[in-house]
C-alpha cells in the first residue's frame, strides 16, 4: 500500500510548485478557523502550527501554542497524545484513532483524531500533521445509552416476571433471567431457538397457536398458558403478549408472563378446604347441600324419596373433657372412616360439624327400609374404639328427614332431620328419631326460645329471686338466689325452662358469672342497710365448676364488694362432681380456702359416691325434696333422712333440707336434728324488695 506522504521543506518548497500566495493564505484561514482542532508537529512534539479550535481548547492564543510541545497544557500521563503521536511518526502511517485528553485543570475530552506523518525531500519523517474532532457529548450520550441499557438489563433480569421477544418464526431474540432459568439455559443458547424445540409437542403447539394470533392482531388479552419447564414439571403463568415494531426491524412479539403456579395449587386448596372438612376429609356443610340438592332433582325425576340422616355422638362433650381435645379429633376420625367403611350405599356423607355427621340413604324405598339401614349403621358404629390402649364404647342419636312430592329443599330437609335428631337426644338418647309435623311444632318452639335467649344475654330480662333458709328458731340463716327470666310476651320463666338449654348453647358460663356478680352486690346492699351480714347461696353450672379461672373471677368480686368469708355459698350437684372429681376438688379446694360456703344440692339423686364425699370440702348438704315429701307420714322415709343427717354431722356438715311445705315436714326433720329448712312453708322466692321487706320483718 503506498504511503500518504506530506512534504514539511517550508516555504522553499512552496516557491519550488511556485504557489500563489494569495491561494495560500485563503487555505491557511480556512484551516485556522475550522471547529476541529488542526495542528503541525515536528518529531520532537513541538507545534509548528495550531489553529484556533486547538489554542482555544488549550485556553490560550495559537502564538502561545507554537513552539510548545503539549506539557505545559495537557497532562501528558493520563491522555493518549503522545502514544497516538509516537505511533504515526514510528510507523509513518496515518493513525485512526479515539484520544482522551486531559487538560492542567483536571478536565477531559474525547477526541476523534487522524494523524498523518510528514516526510522531507528524502522521504524521512519529519513531523506530523493532525485534525482531531471534539466528541465529548457523543461518548457521553453513548456511554448513558450504554448505562441505561445494562440498568434495564439488569432490571429485567431481576424480575419475577418472565420477559422475552421473539421474532415471526417464534424464534427467540431475548430473554430475561425467569425464563432462561425456566429452561436451564444461558442467553446465547437460547436465542434462535423455539418453543417447539424447548417443549413437548402438544403443549408448544397451544403457545405457538397464542403467539400467531398476536402477531394477527386478535389475542392481546391475558391469557393463562401452560409452559413444560427443563424440571419436567408443569409451571402456569399468566401471560400478555403484544406485537412490537422496532426501528429498523420486522414485527416481533414481547411476552410478559408472570408464573401462577403456586396460586394456582393455592387456589386448589383453597377450593378444597371450602368444601371439605379438614379433620376428617369428608365434605362439608356446604358440600353436602349442594350434593343433596342434585340429590333430589334426580328423586324428583325417578320418583323416588331420599332419606337424609343426621347422627351426633352422645356425651361427646365428656369425652372431650375427659380425655383431652386430640382424643376427641381421632375418634371424630374413626367415626368418619366407619361411615366410609360401612356395608350400606350412601349417596352422600360429610360432617357438619363438631360431633355431627349427615348422610343420606338413596336406596331406602320404604321407612321399614330407611330404619333397617340405619340400625345397621348404628350397629357398626356401636363396636368398640381403641384409644389410649382401650376400648371406648360410643353411643349416637340420629334423626331422620324424608323427601316427598313437595320437593323440600336441601336446607329445610337438613333443618328437620336435626330437629329429629335432638328430640332423640332430649327423650333418653341412643336412638334415632324420624321427623314429624309434631315435632316441627316443639322444634318451632324451642328455636324461638334460643333467639329470644341469645337476645336476653347482656339485658335487663334477668332477675334474681331470693328464697330464705330457716333455722328451726326461727330466725333466717340466710338465702338461695334463683335466677328468673322475665321473656318478653311470656313473663316470668323459671329456670328449669331454659338454664339446659343455656349450658347447651354455652351462655351459662357468662350468665352464671352475672349471677355471682348480683348476689355479691345483694349482699353489700343489705349490710349497707343495716341488715346484717346475710349469706347468699348460687348455684353452679358444669361448665362454671369446670373452669379454672372461675375461683380468681369470685375473689375479685369478694373483694370489691367486702363480702365476709361464708357470706358468698355455692350450691352444686353430685353428678356435676362425677363428670370430672380431681379437677372439681382442686376448684372447690381453691373457693373454700378463699372464705366460699360450699353444699351439695339435691343430695341423694346423683351418683352418690360415699368416697368423695369425704374428700369434698363441703360445709352444707341439701337434701333432696323427694325425701322430704313423704317424711311425715312414711317411717323409711324418715329414717333414711336420719341417717343422712347422721353421717352429715360426722363430716362436720350441716344438713339444709328443702321443698318443706307443711309444718309436718317441719317438725319431723326438726326431730332428726336437721339444721336449716327450705321451702314454700316459710317463703315462695321473692324478687330482691320483697327479699328486703322479709329481712326488716324478722331484723
Amino acid at each position: 500500500m503506498k504511503k500518504q506522504q506530506a512534504s514539511i521543506d517550508g516555504p522553499a518548497s512552496a516557491k519550488a510548485a511556485e504557489v500563489d500566495p494569495a491561494q495560500l493564505q485563503n487555505l491557511w484561514t480556512l484551516v485556522d478557523n475550522l471547529d476541529a482542532l488542526f495542528y503541525v508537529k515536528d518529531r520532537k512534539g513541538r507545534y509548528l502550527f495550531a489553529n484556533k479550535a486547538l489554542a482555544a481548547a488549550f485556553g490560550t492564543d495559537p502564538a502561545s501554542v507554537v513552539g510548545q510541545t503539549d506539557a505545559p497544557f495537557v497532562d501528558v500521563a493520563v491522555s493518549d497524545i503522545a502514544a497516538t503521536d509516537r505511533q504515526a511518526l514510528d510507523s509513518g502511517e496515518k493513525v485512526d484513532a479515539e484520544e482522551v485528553v486531559c487538560m492542567r485543570d483536571g478536565s477531559c475530552r474525547s477526541f476523534r483524531t487522524v494523524k498523518i506523518p510528514l516526510f522531507d525531500a528524502r522521504g524521512r519523517v519529519r513531523g506530523l500533521c493532525g485534525i482531531s474532532t471534539d466528541v465529548t457529548d457523543q461518548r457521553r450520550a453513548v456511554d448513558q445509552l450504554i448505562e441505561r441499557n445494562d440498568l434495564l438489563n439488569t432490571i429485567l433480569s431481576n424480575v419475577d416476571a418472565a420477559i422475552y421477544l421473539k421474532d415471526q418464526q417464534g424464534r427467540y431474540m431475548y430473554a430475561n433471567g425467569p425464563v432462561l432459568a425456566l429452561y436451564a439455559r444461558e442467553l446465547p443458547d437460547l436465542i434462535g431457538r423455539t418453543d417447539r424445540e424447548l417443549m413437548p409437542p402438544e403443549i408448544a403447539a397451544r403457545v405457538v397457536e397464542y403467539d400467531a394470533q398476536v402477531f394477527a392482531g386478535e389475542g392481546d388479552e391475558v391469557r393463562e398458558e401452560t409452559i413444560i419447564g427443563a424440571d419436567g414439571c408443569k409451571h402456569h403463568f399468566r401471560s400478555r403478549k403484544v406485537a412490537l415494531q422496532l426501528p429498523g426491524h420486522p414485527v416481533c412479539l414481547i411476552g410478559f408472563s408472570t408464573e401462577i403456579t403456586e396460586l394456582r395449587g393455592l387456589r386448589t386448596r383453597l377450593e378444597h378446604e371450602r368444601i371439605t372438612d379438614s379433620l376428617t376429609g369428608l365434605a362439608n356443610r356446604g358440600m353436602f347441600e349442594s350434593s343433596l340438592e342434585e340429590q333430589l332433582v334426580m328423586a324428583a325425576l325417578h320418583g323416588t324419596r331420599l332419606a337424609v340422616v343426621i347422627i351426633d355422638f352422645d356425651g361427646f362433650k365428656y369425652i372431650n373433657n375427659n380425655y383431652g381435645q386430640g382424643i376427641g379429633d381421632q375418634l371424630i376420625q374413626l367415626v368418619g372412616q366407619r361411615l366410609q367403611q360401612c356395608n350400606v350405599a350412601l349417596g352422600s356423607l360429610a360432617r357438619l360439624s363438631g360431633d355431627e355427621f349427615a348422610f343420606t340413604l338413596p336406596r331406602a324405598a320404604t321407612i321399614e327400609e330407611v330404619a333397617r339401614q340405619l340400625e345397621q349403621i348404628r350397629a357398626f358404629l356401636a363396636q368398640p374404639y381403641t384409644l389410649l390402649r382401650q376400648p371406648l364404647h360410643l353411643t349416637f342419636s340420629a334423626g331422620i328427614s324424608l323427601s316427598n312430592a313437595s320437593q323440600y329443599g336441601a336446607a329445610e330437609l337438613l333443618g328437620r332431620a336435626e330437629a329429629a335428631m335432638y328430640s332423640a337426644k332430649d327423650n333418653g338418647r341412643d336412638q334415632y328419631r324420624f321427623y314429624s309435623p309434631e315435632l316441627g311444632t316443639t322444634v318451632a318452639r324451642r328455636v324461638e326460645l334460643e333467639r329470644d335467649l341469645r337476645a336476653a344475654m347482656g339485658t335487663s330480662e334477668f332477675a334474681l329471686h331470693y328464697q330464705p333458709k330457716m333455722r328451726r328458731d326461727g330466725s333466717i340463716a340466710g338465702f338461695e338466689a334463683l335466677i328468673r327470666w322475665n321473656r318478653p310476651g311470656v313473663g316470668l320463666v323459671a329456670p328449669d325452662n331454659f338454664i339446659p338449654l343455656a349450658e347447651q348453647l354455652g351462655l351459662l358460663l357468662h350468665l352464671g358469672r352475672w349471677v355471682i356478680e348480683q348476689a355479691c352486690r345483694q349482699i353489700a346492699a343489705w349490710r349497707d342497710a343495716g341488715l346484717g351480714t346475710i349469706p347468699i347461696a348460687v348455684n353452679l353450672s358444669t361448665s362454671q365448676l369446670t373452669s379454672a379461672t372461675l375461683p380468681d373471677y369470685v375473689f375479685d368480686l369478694m373483694r370489691e364488694h367486702g363480702i365476709d368469708p361464708g357470706c358468698l355459698e355455692m350450691e352444686l350437684t353430685e353428678s356435676m362432681m362425677m363428670s370430672d372429681p380431681d379437677l372439681a376438688i382442686a376448684i372447690l379446694n381453691r373457693l373454700r380456702d378463699g372464705g366460699v360456703a360450699l353444699s351439695i344440692d339435691d343430695f341423694g339423686t346423683g351418683f352418690s359416691s360415699m368416697s368423695y364425699l369425704r374428700q369434698l370440702p363441703v360445709n352444707y348438704l341439701k337434701l333432696d325434696r323427694s325425701f322430704v315429701r313423704n317424711v311425715a307420714s312414711d317411717t323409711k322415709d324418715a329414717d333414711l333422712c336420719a341417717g343422712i343427717m347422721a353421717l352429715a354431722h360426722k363430716l362436720d356438715m350441716h344438713v339444709v333440707a328443702e321443698g318443706v311445705e307443711t309444718l309436718e315436714q317441719h317438725e319431723k326433720l326438726a326431730a332428726c336434728d336437721c339444721d336449716l329448712f327450705q321451702g314454700f312453708l316459710f317463703s315462695h322466692p321473692m324478687p330482691a324488695a320483697m327479699a328486703t321487706e322479709f329481712l326488716r320483718s324478722r331484723h
